[in-house]
């Protein structure tokens, strides 16, 4: 099957079927890189990396070109996961170190169903 045409995966980023972090390094964005660290999860779409959720659900790392085709259907996939449950909740406060209120992500995660709060936007199941 071709990669590039696979939907996007959500898994832990300490499951042994995502290679980053274990047999392949992640990619760097902004002089900074996700780890394989307990109830963090990634978005793999094309079998790269393309989104990072860091531990707790508070910050994401794009880790695709900002103009990246990719990244509306990994936050798809994300939010996908949140609403089977696979996920608890998320409450992003960060984008790539950055406040996610008045981000380039900010309104593509509320057409996606993230709630706008004073300095976060949520999602629960």
């Amino acid at each position: 099957r071709d990669d590039d045409a696979a939907p996007p995966v959500v898994l832990a980023a300490t499951d042994p079927a995502q290679p980053y972090g274990a047999a392949l390094k992640w990619p760097r964005v902004d002089g900074r890189s996700p780890a394989r660290t307990a109830g963090a999860y990634v978005v793999l779409a094309g079998a790269e990396p393309v989104v990072y959720v860091e531990r707790g659900g508070k910050g994401l790392q794009i880790l695709a070109g900002e103009d990246d085709e990719r990244i509306g259907p990994s936050l798809e996939a994300l939010v996908e996961a949140v609403q089977r449950s696979r996920i608890r909740k998320l409450a992003i406060e960060r984008v790539n170190g950055e406040p996610v209120i008045a981000s380039p992500y900010e309104a593509m995660l509320l057409d996606l169903g993230f709630r706008a709060g004073p300095r976060k936007l949520t999602l629960s199941a």
